[in-house]
């Protein structure tokens, strides 16, 4: 039996309520070593087994860095969604330039998780990301709405913080908020014949503390 197949059944034990940590270290050699799907498996594995404070973690870093320069995008994609889940926060400034690199990428489902990775570490290690808040805004007015969207879960913890920093964005926000309503969103944003709802609690929350004590 191949080894990803074992992993399957270990991650339905590990589901089931039984402690497979034996297996956690094959977790991580599948992801290190295997081909596109035993990496898949592996990575999955990981993501569910381990948490940001295991020490099994530090042995992944070095596969992420690669896989995150790789030229697959499944490879860049799997990397960037277990840095997104949990990575460790003293190993973030190694990879965090290459995170900021993929916010360039000319696939948007890259530039989506990239978004996604820096909102990860904004909540663990918020002075990390600091130097970036621009391409932060760069995110907004991504031509793709699932980037858009990704950064404003940035923006709505950024903006809790420190609304006064963000008012000049308000014109932006209206803007995004009037295309939703009027429906300009793809239909996969839509729920139940309603454009984009997640979107749209999202954008009035970020309004509603924008607008907070403002006379105007």
């Amino acid at each position: 039996m191949q080894m990803k197949e074992l992993m399957v059944r270990t991650i339905y034990c590990e589901m089931l309520g039984y402690q497979a940590s034996f297996s956690y270290i094959h977790a991580i050699k599948l992801a290190q070593q295997g081909n596109v799907l035993e990496k898949r498996v592996g990575y999955l594995a990981v993501s569910l087994f381990l948490d940001e404070s295991h020490e099994l973690l530090l042995l992944l870093v070095n596969t992420v860095l690669k896989d995150l320069q790789s030229t697959n995008l499944i490879e860049v994609c799997m990397a960037l969604t277990v840095v997104s889940q949990m990575f460790p926060k003293d190993m973030i400034p190694a990879i965090l330039p290459l995170v900021e690199e993929k916010l360039s990428h000319s696939k948007e489902i890259i530039r989506r998780k990239a978004v996604l990775a820096l909102y990860k570490f904004y909540l663990i290690a918020p002075n990390q990301v600091q130097h970036i808040h621009n391409k932060f805004r760069k995110a907004l007015c991504d031509k793709d709405p699932g980037v858009m969207s990704a950064s404003l879960h940035i923006y709505l913890q950024l903006i809790q913080e420190n609304p006064e920093g963000y008012k000049d964005l308000t014109v932006s926000f209206v803007t995004i908020l009037k295309q939703v309503v009027a429906g300009k969103l793809p239909m996969d944003f839509n729920y139940h014949c309603v454009p984009a709802p997640w979107l749209q609690i999202h954008l009035l929350r970020i309004l509603s503390l924008l607008g907070k004590n403002d006379q105007r």
